[in-house]
């Protein structure tokens, strides 16, 4: 990588990107339109993550970094007010006095996979190290919890065991719950460039998405039943004799109870479960035994759901009991933010510490506290988010610090989020003015993004990327890592917090992760991009050896479950005939534009040109029987609560109804997780986000041409 580059700021792919100065207007590379800035942006083309591919929201990265800045520190006493601008003196004082009139577990800290891995660092030290809390949590919560706990559970850590140089040899694909085409374009792309005629991609969803279009198999199932799919694809795997026993007896145990679980769904009673074929069923299991190397992929789709672990378990057993890792395959799960995987190394979450280490173990607290110079890590993990939403209305948590994320949008119930926030301090670091969240708040702290600060980040691979400084911030802005470090001084944490720039944080995080498996110690930045881990994590010599008690990976029983249904009458009717004519499972997912609530992406008019209304999408079938047509607007409830979108007919699984999750307040008064409920997976606590029983009915027809 040019030592000048960076890393994309938006999805895990980790891209490495360069810029371009320009003399006035210029024009890029992939799209002739003008872009008003004298920086260009194109990609790194010795950059292992996309070798010279990038996408559309990478291009225009620069028409984002002007719009509508936030520059000055704001503050009001309630949000009945209005904002005042303060010095940043004045907010750290006055913030400093809120802190010492709460207890550590009033307060309550809720950052970002977007964040550099020195921001995050930092903020987490701030909560565990110094004001000995863990109420911290992180929007990977919403994102990867469920497979961080997956690999946990299968590896014995969360370290992903394979790479991006798995990708040109592998001869088929399997994307489930993953729209990657839309959500990790240039990983797609890269697939796409390197596909050989005999290469096959299968793609499992309940939607027609961009992927879907580019596969050789469409498995259109059932939201919510990606389990019993899994399940019966292992149940047939023995029942045809292609266990790869070698490997199962080596290197594995507790096959026995998973194909217990397996058995329960034979293929003619998965069929009806999933609502597919049998021999959609046969295919998945031909290819896991017969495939030279098979590539699985999943993101959101499995992961946001109250049977999210279980969902990953289920892919991963597949992996195991056909031997499919390293040179013969790879579970793969996508990250979705840029820095969500160095936010796992630094342990952002409620339970972690740095270098993959847990809150709960003796051993880890003691290193860290060791490291730190400091005593008395609290060995209890914090209240998670949805957890947290519910202690701010009960006045238990007090004060909520919001950093690089929109809540206001991305929370399930957000009803309940919106109540919550009305009630708490709302301290926010936000660089842009408009953000949703920034309607709570009572102070806010205008900061930085990439490109404007340096900073490290780890892609999906465990590849790290130096970020560096493209484009000189915004006057009175500042990074996330100086905010709390000017901070923590002023409550007497000089001597924890004594860091002068940025590399003095690298350098101390480095040394938590020595003789971890993330082990970056050696590293040195100015060598970046570089991959910890190897190509293949837990490979050893000709054999495996994983992170568990007993050196081996763990298969699991993976029992499926749902809400909002009931399962008995779904297993023995069918999902359709459980719904009534105007009832729909509501789905969500990305637009290919967009990022995330649009907070970025939605300031370039290059990406908003062809952005249709906030709109859902149906099967012609279920419009035709409720007298529905294209451009009507709809009402889609679940008796509570309601969001409006405009009708858009399409491929997808009959009695399904499908919309993007990141629709912002300037853009729709009804944001899809207004009906997303905040029931979560009882073991990684991430939140069902992919599944809700609605009703839909017409409101009245959009006016074409009117807006």
């Amino acid at each position: 990588m040019g030592k000048g580059g960076f890393q994309c700021p938006y999805c895990g792919v980790g891209c490495g990107l360069v810029s371009v100065r320009v003399n006035g207007n210029g024009k890029t590379p992939l799209v002739d339109e003008v872009i008003p800035t004298p920086l260009k942006v194109r990609a790194d083309k010795n950059h292992p993550a996309n070798r010279g591919l990038i996408c559309l929201k990478g291009v225009t990265i620069p028409q984002t970094l002007d719009k509508n800045r936030l520059t000055e520190v704001l503050y009001r006493e309630d949000i009945e007010s209005s904002f005042k601008r303060i010095s940043w003196e004045e907010a750290y004082n006055l913030l400093a006095e809120k802190f010492k009139s709460l207890s550590p577990e009033e307060v309550y800290f809720y950052i970002s996979g977007q964040l550099t891995t020195e921001d995050s660092y930092v903020i987490n030290k701030f909560a565990k190290g110094f004001l000995k809390t863990n109420n911290i949590d992180a929007n990977s919560r919403l994102c990867m919890a469920s497979a961080v706990v997956a690999y946990k559970k299968a590896f014995g850590s969360d370290g992903p065991p394979c790479s991006y140089d798995d990708l040109e040899d592998a001869d088929v694909f399997l994307f489930i719950g993953s729209n990657a085409a839309v959500a990790h374009p240039v990983l797609f792309n890269r697939i796409q460039r390197s596909r050989k005629p005999d290469t096959v991609v299968v793609t499992v969803d309940p939607v027609e998405t961009e992927t879907v279009k580019k596969s050789d198999f469409f498995i259109n199932i059932n939201a919510g039943t990606d389990t019993v799919l899994l399940n019966s694809v292992l149940h047939l795997l023995y029942k045809k004799g292609w266990i790869d026993w070698d490997f199962v007896k080596n290197y594995t145990e507790g096959f026995e109870k998973a194909l217990e679980e397996a058995s329960k769904y034979p293929p003619h009673v998965a069929a009806k479960i999933c609502g597919i074929r049998e021999r959609d069923i046969e295919l998945l299991a031909y290819l896991f035994a017969n495939a030279k190397k098979l590539v699985s992929f999943w993101s959101m789709g499995l992961n946001q759901s109250v049977n999210g672990v279980a969902k990953n378990l289920a892919l991963i057993n597949l992996h195991l009991a056909t031997g499919r890792l390293g040179d013969r395959g790879c579970p793969f799960s996508l990250t979705g933010q840029p820095n969500a995987m160095g936010g796992r190394e630094v342990g952002y979450l409620t339970n972690g510490l740095p270098g993959y280490r847990d809150v709960s173990n003796e051993r880890d607290r003691r290193e860290i506290e060791t490291l730190w110079g400091v005593k008395g890590i609290n060995p209890k993990p914090g209240a998670v988010i949805t957890d947290a939403i519910d202690l701010m209305l009960e006045g238990r948590i007090k004060l909520l610090w919001v950093v690089g994320t929109n809540p206001a949008i991305t929370l399930p119930r957000l009803d309940k989020v919106w109540r919550a926030l009305e009630r708490v301090f709302l301290v926010v670091n936000e660089a842009y003015a408009d953000a949703d969240t920034l309607k709570f708040a009572n102070l806010v702290f205008p900061a930085q993004v990439v490109p404007e600060k340096e900073g490290v980040m780890t892609s999906s691979d465990k590849t790290l990327t130096f970020i560096n400084r493209q484009v000189e911030p915004p006057p009175n802005t500042k990074p996330d890592w100086l905010i709390f470090t000017e901070f923590a001084q002023r409550l007497g944490g000089e001597k924890l917090f004594p860091y002068r720039d940025r590399g003095e944080i690298f350098e101390e995080f480095k040394k938590t992760t020595k003789e971890r498996l993330c082990d970056i110690s050696a590293f040195d930045e100015r060598d970046l991009p570089k991959r910890w881990g190897g190509k293949h994590l837990y490979r050893q010599g000709e054999g495996w050896k994983f992170k568990t008690e007993s050196g081996k990976a763990k298969f699991h029983p993976t029992p499926w479950e749902v809400a909002d249904v009931d399962k008995d009458l779904w297993r023995e009717r069918g999902l359709e005939n459980l719904l009534e004519e105007d009832e729909f499972i509501l789905t969500t997912g990305r637009l290919k534009n967009q990022w995330h609530t649009m907070t970025k992406t939605g300031k370039s008019e290059l990406l908003m040109k062809t952005e249709l209304p906030p709109f859902a999408v149906m099967h012609p079938k279920d419009a035709a029987a409720l007298g529905l047509s294209e451009w009507d607007v709809i009402r889609i409830t679940d008796g509570e609560r309601e969001i409006y979108r405009v009708l858009f007919l399409r491929r997808i699984k009959r009695k399904h109804i499908f919309t993007y999750f990141g629709y912002p307040l300037w853009y729709t008064d009804t944001p899809t997780n207004l009906l997303l409920e905040d029931r979560t997976d009882p073991l990684s606590r991430e939140p069902d986000l992919k599944f809700r029983r609605v009703r839909v009915e017409f409101v009245e027809k959009f006016p074409l041409g009117e807006g």
